[in-house]
């Protein structure tokens, strides 16, 4: 038997046929390979041209047009997601944080009925607005004049709960250990992250120019976790290695590999974009 051992992975390929030679074991350093390629990525990304907030522009181009009129600016700057679509992944974020902070990052149990169909409702009042506004533009039967506060507010509370919907499901087939709870059991576990979602909606509306770098980053590092928390599901999946991690640093392959993906598909996806609207002369339609 043949045993090829990845870091935090275990994987084994037997032959039953003649056997030319014979290796207890290679290890093949996955781990250090992913940090060294998030490492490049990361010294590629200070060293490119351009001040930090249009990089920030620049990595999140693939996934929003980026319109002026629904954008924040802060300091007379605009803010590298639009309103709504800032929400959202910046609501991710908190979700993520909070269940880090209510020790429920291995939780792989969905919230209780009730509740879900309360996140369920943020996902739906998101959507409603987005069709409003929709509507608004077409020159349809929209109810109300969209604003971006509005906007801010719907993407806030949807990108929490998809957090709070999605990352049990990879606690549950990323851990062989997952704690048998809820990433909520009760809606009222809500006024923590509802603070945050708040406290991100304030300062986005300030116009404040010190603050445009913090909720950009904002932005951009719930954009790359919410990729990075698809991707890694996907991969433990693709690579069959289901509830095999223990510890941190087995989880940490197929998540440093989530992380590298979600980074690459968004620079492929701004470069598509760059050469679709230079070569084509199409207008971004997200």
């Amino acid at each position: 038997m043949t045993v090829v051992a990845f870091p935090g992975i275990d994987t084994r390929i037997e032959s039953t046929g003649p056997k030319v030679a014979t290796t207890a074991s290679r290890h093949l350093p996955v781990r250090p390979l992913l940090l060294g390629a998030l490492s490049v990525a990361v010294v590629g990304f200070a060293l490119a041209p351009g001040s930090l907030v249009h990089k920030l522009h620049v990595l999140a181009a693939g996934v929003c047009a980026q319109r002026p009129d629904h954008s924040y600016f802060m300091g007379g700057e605009a803010l590298p997601l639009e309103a709504r679509m800032g929400g959202i992944f910046a609501g991710f974020l908190v979700g993520v944080l909070y269940l880090f902070w209510a020790g429920r990052d291995r939780a792989g149990l969905l919230p209780p009925p009730a509740v879900q169909g309360l996140l369920l409702g943020f996902i739906a009042l998101m959507g409603l607005d987005g069709l409003n506004a929709l509507l608004y533009d077409v020159g349809g039967p929209a109810l109300y004049a969209p604003q971006n506060a509005l906007r801010l507010a719907s993407g806030l509370l949807c990108g929490l709960a998809v957090a709070l919907l999605a990352v049990p499901v990879l606690a549950a087939a990323l851990w062989r250990d997952w704690d048998v709870e809820p990433s909520l059991a009760s809606a009222a576990e809500l006024a923590g992250p509802f603070c945050l979602l708040a406290l991100v909606q304030v300062a986005t509306m300030s116009g404040l120019g010190v603050l445009l770098v913090p909720v950009g980053l904002v932005f951009v590092f719930g954009l790359i976790a919410a990729f990075a928390v698809g991707n890694s599901y996907a991969l433990v999946l693709l690579t069959r290695q289901e509830s095999r991690a223990t510890r941190w640093g087995q989880a940490l392959t197929p998540l440093l590999a989530g992380v590298l993906v979600a980074v690459g598909e968004l620079v492929a996806l701004s470069a598509f974009r760059g050469w679709a609207e230079t070569t084509l002369g199409a207008r971004w339609p997200i």
